[in-house]
């Protein structure tokens, strides 16, 4: 019904904006990645929406990207995780690190969002692994992983723990990495990890 909005930014909050068009003020529920996206109070800016409706309860929520709004819409079909939560989760993790959490089935990262236990992230793992794998060869397909840089981040992975880091810690920074530089060797991960963890 609604698809996008383009408006004044009239108010804007860490999870809440309130766009103004045509005179009419909309409040819209937003993660913080597209908090961190859009512009100041009075900038203009545009907003892909999701409609939401219930018995009790109509809201509208906003992403600057589509690619964010097609993963919310596939996490609030998943049994347990309302929209309020899907929220957390894209507030909590990029939509390329969610990507890489659910192709390694990487339950610790997930678990690390606020509000999502290890029960939800295996759920979360198993409901979105083949829909990822189709809207990774759609319109998502920036967001995709191939079998030689999952490789590469799992003997990056293997090569930081032997030497004694902790796992959590080792997976967190490589999926950082990963989202920020293209890195083409898992000796290269590993150095830039090591010394990520060491200025610590």
């Amino acid at each position: 019904m609604y698809d996008f909005i383009s408006g004044k930014i009239c108010d804007k909050k860490t999870t809440k904006v309130v766009i103004e068009n045509n005179g009419i003020g909309y409040a819209i529920i937003i993660p913080i990645s597209t908090f961190d996206s859009i512009g100041a109070v009075g900038e203009n800016c545009k907003l892909f929406l999701y409609y939401h409706v219930r018995e009790n309860e109509i809201a509208f929520f906003g992403f600057h990207t589509i690619e964010e709004r097609e993963i919310f819409k596939l996490l609030i079909k998943i049994s347990g995780i309302g929209p309020k939560i899907a929220i957390s989760i894209l507030s909590g993790i990029s939509v390329k690190n969610l990507f890489l959490a659910v192709t390694n089935q990487d339950i610790e990262l997930l678990s690390t969002v606020p509000g999502i236990g290890k029960k939800s992230s295996q759920r979360i793992i198993v409901e979105l692994k083949d829909k990822i794998d189709l809207l990774a060869h759609g319109e998502l397909s920036t967001y995709s992983i191939t079998k030689a840089e999952k490789q590469m981040i799992s003997d990056a992975e293997n090569a930081l723990i032997s030497l004694g880091y902790n796992r959590i810690s080792v997976k967190k920074e490589i999926i950082k990495l990963m989202s920020e530089e293209k890195l083409l060797s898992s000796e290269k991960i590993v150095k830039k990890v090591i010394n990520k963890l060491y200025q610590r």
